[in-house]
């Protein structure tokens, strides 16, 4: 059974330095950020629809992860994280900031996305204080199809404190999928489509704009389909009725035939 931790509100009850409530520099990496966006909105629409119904899981892009509650600049900036066996709406309500010694524990799954000012701090200061802090898995996504992060695709989980790569299915250039097994979903790049979050059950996209647009056009594709056998089967019952009406006029005709026929010999009999 899934416990939660009940937050305090840390708006009210202040125990800390004062430097936690200094307002902190923004995300590094903003001056790129346009290269990121994109993919990040994909990711986090599509988790937040997965986790939509649970009240027990949280998932951010917009704030910072504080692990030291003696320093305010002991903290990290995600591009997109998710924590489960939580109170989320007591995060949201209550805390300015996702800190891992209110909410019992630091996010499990972590995402990044590469920019060229953010790139190596992904791969390097990041990734070591991921491992560090035990966030259960690691992703790294590149834009740029990996000119930045080498490749598109990275996903790696914890082992013994060390990141361990999963499997990747990759095509160079072409696609790269790769499952994540703890939100049981696919990581998906296709150099024609871009990154999209897949359910591995399908194979198609739980991106909800995405989803739902296929959603829409499979609906109107079943729809059309069905008229057009609406029309078929009409088309069918009509050529059936001109037949019917057909064999019925030739039939009128033969018993017309045969009448006259008989009217003819019972003449001749009668001369």
């Amino acid at each position: 059974m899934t416990t939660k931790r009940k937050i305090t509100n840390a708006w009210i009850n202040r125990t800390l330095p004062d430097i936690f409530y200094e307002e902190p520099d923004g995300p590094a990496g903003a001056e790129d950020g346009m290269q990121q966006e994109l993919p990040i909105d994909i990711i986090k629409g599509s988790l937040r629809e997965r986790y939509r119904a649970r009240e027990d899981v949280f998932v951010s892009n917009l704030v910072f992860v504080s692990y030291d509650r003696t320093n305010g600049n002991a903290r990290v900036h995600p591009d997109l994280f998710i924590a489960f066996d939580v109170d989320a709406a007591a995060i949201r309500e209550n805390l300015p900031n996702f800190w891992i010694w209110e909410t019992g524990k630091v996010p499990d799954f972590v995402m990044e996305v590469a920019s060229p000012s953010t790139a190596g701090n992904d791969r390097g200061r990041k990734r070591d204080l991921y491992a560090r802090l035990g966030v259960t898995e690691y992703w790294r996504f590149d834009p740029t199809g990996g000119d930045l992060y080498g490749q598109p695709l990275i996903g790696e989980r914890l082992s013994g404190g060390e990141y361990v790569p999963f499997e990747l299915d990759a095509r160079p250039g072409s696609f790269s999928r790769a499952h994540s097994d703890l939100l049981d979903v696919d990581f998906y790049w296709d150099s024609a489509t871009g990154f999209n979050v897949l359910d591995p059950a399908t194979g198609k996209t739980i991106f909800p704009p995405v989803a739902e647009r296929e959603a829409r056009q499979a609906s109107e594709t079943q729809r059309d389909e069905a008229q057009a056998h609406a029309r078929q089967a009409e088309t069918r019952a009509q050529q059936a009725e001109m037949q019917r009406d057909e064999a019925q006029a030739r039939a009128a005709d033969a018993e017309a035939e045969a009448a006259r026929l008989r009217e003819r010999l019972r003449q001749l009999k009668n001369q």
